[in-house]
C-alpha cells in the first residue's frame, strides 16, 4: 500500500493569523496539547481517505522524505509521521497493533528537494 502525507499543516487561529507549521518533534514537543490532537486528527483523517480496506498483519514501512527546506530535521519529521500514522492505521483497523509482534522495521531516506509539495510518501509493505 503506498500513502501520501504532506509535512506541512496550517493551524487556523481565530483571534490571529493561521499558522503553518513543519510537522515534527520540536512542533510536538512545544505546542499545546489542544493544537496536537486536531492536528494528529487531521492526519487519521488524510490516512484513512487513502487505506480502504486494505489490512495488514505483520509489516514494515519505508518512508519517502521531499523536503521544502534543507535545514529540516528529517529524521525529526518522520518520527512524528510514523506516530501519526501508526495510530491511525490501529484506528482503522488497518493493522491490528503497532506492536514489534506487527510492525517488524522501519526505514526513511531523503528522496529530494519540492519545494512545492514538501512530504512524505509512504511504501507499507506487508510480511507473509
Amino acid at each position: 500500500m503506498r500513502l501520501t502525507l504532506p509535512i506541512y499543516h496550517t493551524i487556523e487561529k481565530k483571534r490571529s493569523a493561521n499558522k503553518t507549521i513543519l510537522l515534527g518533534l520540536n512542533w510536538f514537543r512545544n505546542a499545546y496539547h489542544f493544537e496536537q490532537n486536531n492536528v494528529k486528527q487531521a492526519y487519521h483523517e488524510l490516512v484513512h481517505s487513502q487505506v480502504g480496506d486494505s489490512r495488514f498483519d505483520q509489516f514494515t514501512i519505508q518512508y519517502l522524505l521531499f523536503y521544502k527546506n534543507s535545514v529540516c530535521d528529517p529524521a525529526n519529521i518522520i518520527a512524528l509521521v510514523e506516530k501519526f500514522l501508526l495510530d491511525a492505521l490501529q484506528s482503522t483497523n488497518t493493522i491490528p497493533n503497532d506492536t514489534v509482534k506487527y510492525h517488524l522495521g522501519s526505514s526513511w531516506e531523503v528522496a529530494g528537494q519540492d519545494t512545492i509539495n514538501p512530504r512524505v510518501e509512504i511504501a507499507i509493505k506487508e510480511i507473509k
